[in-house]
């Protein structure tokens, strides 16, 4: 949907005295109200990059293709050396590693606010495939695309019409607000569930010591 077909679509509930501009906002409120719950495979995205010799910031750094939208991370590979990085908690490296400036082969990966970073320093021109969720952004009259799948873009407006009618004071929004939950069940089945080949297995990622039995 179009950001003017919701509009509208808004309009046919009797919010045809609002603003474009106000609807908008509404919309994103519950665009991120959405996006924000789950780690959602539309939001995947998948970058490969070199990291040069004494870099340890990976996110919005000048070396190329640089990633700039990380939220999650998902699998971080050193591919040049064969390579799963495992994250660590930010206190951790601080606690153990303040006063060491050692460059290396990283093995781990770890956030300091929204920046990722790896440790140690990469010793060497180092590619990394980086597979991560994205950070959602905002609709503009100017870009008006939503991460959501089309076929989805109705739970958008469900969502802006119960604040619409919140805004109002209006009893109907406990009535938008279960129809807006509903949609939000279909569509987790659709988008999680994308083969009925075979069952979901279960990969042990743990050594067999960490194992109890």
């Amino acid at each position: 949907m179009t950001l003017d077909e919701m509009y509208d679509e808004m309009d046919l509930y009797g919010f045809d005295d609002f603003e474009d501009s106000q609807k908008l906002s509404l919309l994103n409120e519950a665009y991120f109200d959405i996006v924000t719950r789950e780690p959602w495979p539309f939001l995947e995205d998948l970058k490969t990059f070199t990291v040069p010799s004494g870099e340890s910031k990976i996110t919005n750094n000048s070396f190329s293709n640089s990633p700039t939208d990380v939220n999650s991370v998902l699998s971080f590979i050193d591919t040049t050396n064969d390579i799963t990085l495992t994250p660590e908690r930010t206190d951790v490296i601080e606690k153990n590693y303040w006063n060491s400036d050692s460059t290396s082969t990283p093995q781990h990966y770890y956030f300091i606010n929204d920046e990722l970073y790896l440790y140690p320093s990469a010793s060497g021109d180092t590619v990394y495939r980086l597979f991560y969720t994205r950070v959602p952004t905002a609709a503009t009259t100017t870009s008006s695309t939503f991460m959501i799948p089309t076929r989805h873009h109705s739970i958008i407006v469900y969502g802006a019409l119960v604040k619409a009618f919140l805004v109002n004071d209006d009893p109907q929004a406990a009535v938008f607000q279960n129809m807006f939950e509903s949609r939000y069940q279909q569509m987790r089945n659709d988008v999680w569930v994308n083969q009925y080949d075979r069952t979901d297995r279960i990969h042990v990622m743990t050594d067999s010591y960490d194992w109890s039995y």
